[in-house]
């Protein structure tokens, strides 16, 4: 009789939310247990990360710094997606003015999570990733077709405990394949983090708080870790279709075609078409520069969310990735622009 009193609606609404929060917060503390005290800034972006932040208590005498807690539909503080460039630099502002060991910021719905290190630096994906392989110890891990070396190089012939299967981008895919596989562990570059224990779905916050744990087992700061891990060149860059009728198929075989023949004295090592186009590349033969030559790869797929072409590469070297980017962004500029 009450749901036709102005505002009641407003009032169950609060109270099921509320009682939600409640429930998933206490979810959330049964698994975060470090093993000595840290200092964490979260960045909840104006998103709901923070209504379940604000409710979890911090062990083991740890401080907890949290910004912009409050959902907030406009994202007055700095826009909704944490991999934006300039999106972290608050993050890493209260890093630094905290002498904090971490630094975390989520998207607006919490389900992606990006960190910055004790130095305020803002890291990759992967290097979150890594740190929680080695403390997780999956057995089947799932990753997207634009992952890289940082974690491709897991599985290797001294390493077979640890089996990688790669899927297509996107959560639909990457849950598919988790339960498929029955995978313990699953990640994509966006900074979905995927775990078995959460009935194979992703959470920001949950990986936040096994990221803290694993940082709690260091012997050493998170930058030291970062430091330690080899080091690739990266660029992802987005192309706006210039006709939505654009041929995808065509485009795609036609940049195949080319880079067969074009990669002169480079190794062709793999092409892929699990999503898109991917081809990699091993050193170039009879080349003794440690700045050009060396192995590299790329992936050339269409969004499966916005009108774009999405190329990525990695290299191992800074020289090396500027000069395979100019030449994939002219070949790809002349024949889809």
């Amino acid at each position: 009789m009450f749901s036709f009193l102005p505002g009641c609606r407003k009032i169950k609404v609060d109270m099921i939310q509320n009682q939600f929060v409640e429930t998933y917060s206490k979810f959330i503390q049964k698994f975060l247990k470090p093993q000595k005290p840290l200092k964490i800034v979260f960045d909840c972006s104006d998103g709901t990360a923070g209504l379940v932040l604000k409710k979890i208590e911090s062990p083991l005498n740890s401080k907890f710094y949290i910004l912009n807690s409050k959902p907030d539909g406009h994202f007055p503080a700095h826009g909704p997606n944490p991999s934006k460039p300039g999106a972290a630099k608050q993050l890493q502002a209260a890093v630094k003015k905290h002498k904090a060991d971490l630094g975390i910021i989520f998207d607006a719905d919490g389900d992606r999570m990006l960190c910055a290190d004790d130095k305020s630096r803002f890291v990759d994906s992967e290097v979150g990733a890594r740190l929680l392989i080695w403390h997780l110890k999956p057995k089947k891990i799932i990753i997207d077709a634009t992952s890289g070396w940082l974690i491709k190089e897991i599985q290797s012939p001294r390493n077979q405990e640890i089996e990688i299967t790669e899927s297509k981008v996107g959560q639909c895919f990457i849950k598919q394949k988790m339960r498929a596989e029955n995978a313990d562990f699953g990640v994509e570059r966006s900074g979905h983090y995927y775990f078995k224990k959460f009935f194979g779905l992703d959470s920001g916050i949950l990986t936040a708080v096994e990221i803290i744990n694993a940082l709690s087992k260091l012997p050493y700061k998170f930058s030291d870790f970062v430091d330690l891990l080899p080091r690739y060149y990266r660029s992802e860059i987005d192309f706006k279709l210039s006709a939505p009728s654009i041929n995808h198929q065509e485009l795609l075989k036609k940049t195949e075609d080319c880079f067969k023949s074009k990669v002169e004295n480079y190794k062709l090592l793999k092409i892929s078409h699990l999503d898109g186009l991917t081809m990699e590349f091993g050193d170039k033969v009879g080349f003794a520069s440690r700045s050009l030559g060396e192995g590299w790869w790329f992936n050339l797929r269409f969004s499966n969310t916005e009108p774009l072409l999405r190329l990525n590469v990695e290299t191992k070297s800074q020289l090396e990735l500027k000069e395979q980017v100019a030449v994939l962004v002219k070949f790809i500029g002349a024949n889809q622009l």
